[in-house]
């Protein structure tokens, strides 16, 4: 069978469509980006806010992935009040979360209150900001255990204060603090 000029120029043209059609689906297929899945990068630590029927309620810096659990025992424990059985304390926590840990329905939460820091008579008490150990300080207005450890630790990376006013320098303590303090602290 002999085919006809026509036929054999038909034939040419529909392999040719069928290349041409090969080669830009390897083209197509070539120059398509491929995805690519980025995850932020994991925080080493997570800063929770633990409240509640605790002995020490505040703001925690605990290690990333930290559960209910470690929050609690963060703030000194629950107190006798406490429904603890009303959490799942293997939860997982979020940074910037808040953890408030109930109160048993039969016991009032005033009576389970933390007990004051200081007595509200009486001279002001006054504290060397170079000497004072954590519990000196969060006897001051305004400073709980977490900025306690901050003073201290900025003290313990930049050496004694200087001034009053180097107070500025500790993360959570802004000028309405300092003007709160300036009367409690010195520097010897």
């Amino acid at each position: 069978m002999r085919w006809s000029r026509a036929e054999q120029l038909l034939v040419l043209l529909a392999a040719g469509a069928v290349i041409a059609g090969v080669a830009a689906l390897v083209v197509v297929q070539r120059s398509s980006p491929s995805v690519r899945v980025f995850e932020a990068p994991a925080t080493a630590e997570i800063v929770v806010q633990v409240d509640g029927a605790v002995l020490r309620p505040g703001l925690y810096r605990l290690p990333a992935g930290a559960r209910a659990d470690e929050a609690i025992r963060a703030a000194g424990g629950s107190s006798p009040a406490a429904d603890v059985e009303a959490l799942n304390l293997a939860r997982l926590l979020r940074d910037g979360e808040r953890l408030t840990v109930p109160y048993r329905a039969s016991a009032p939460a005033e009576s389970f209150a933390p007990p004051p820091r200081r007595a509200a008579s009486g001279p002001p008490r006054v504290v060397d900001l170079n000497r004072a150990a954590a519990p000196d300080l969060e006897a001051l207005p305004g400073i709980g255990p977490v900025l306690a450890r901050r003073i201290i630790a900025y003290r313990d990376r930049h050496g004694p204060f200087h001034r009053v006013e180097d107070l500025l320098q500790v993360e959570g303590i802004g000028p309405k603090l300092l003007a709160r303090l300036r009367q409690h602290v010195v520097i010897r």
